[in-house]
C-alpha cells in the first residue's frame, strides 16, 4: 500500500515522509540508488524496477490465470508469457530499458550479451 511505500522511500532517503520534513539525510549519503517502481498489471502490486525481482514476481503471481505449462512466466506488462527464465529475462529488459551489456567501444546499450557481441564484431573489428 501507499503507506509502505512512502516508509520505503523515507528509509532509503533518510527524509520523514510522513510529516513532510525533510530531514537533509540524503545530502549526506552518497550513491542513493534511484527508487523506481513499477505496477504489476495482474495484482497491482508495486515492485523496484529490477530485472530479477520483476521475473521472480512473473513467475510468483497468484492473480492471473495460467492455462498450461507455456505460462510459468507471465509478463506484468503485456500478454507475454513463456516457461523459460531466460526468455523472461530477456523480455523483461525490452520491457523495462534494461540494457546491462555495453560495448566498451562506443557505449551502446543491448539487453542481451550476444547482440553486444554481434554490434562489436560488426562495427569495431
Amino acid at each position: 500500500n501507499f503507506g509502505n511505500w512512502q516508509q520505503m522511500v523515507g528509509d532509503q532517503t533518510g527524509d520523514d515522509v510522513f510529516s513532510g520534513q525533510d530531514t537533509g539525510a540524503q545530502n549526506s549519503q552518497v550513491n542513493i540508488p534511484d527508487l523506481v517502481f513499477v505496477s504489476c498489471k495482474y495484482c497491482g502490486d508495486n515492485l523496484p524496477k529490477e530485472t530479477e525481482k520483476l521475473i521472480d514476481h512473473c513467475k510468483a503471481c497468484e492473480v492471473p490465470h495460467r492455462e498450461d505449462s507455456t505460462y510459468s512466466f507471465m509478463c506484468i506488462f503485456c500478454e507475454y508469457h513463456t516457461y523459460k527464465r531466460s526468455d523472461m529475462r530477456r523480455h523483461v529488459r525490452k520491457e523495462i530499458g534494461d540494457k546491462p551489456f555495453v560495448c566498451n567501444l562506443c557505449g551502446h546499450g543491448f539487453t542481451v550479451k550476444s547482440n553486444m557481441t554481434a554490434h562489436y564484431n560488426m562495427k569495431h573489428t
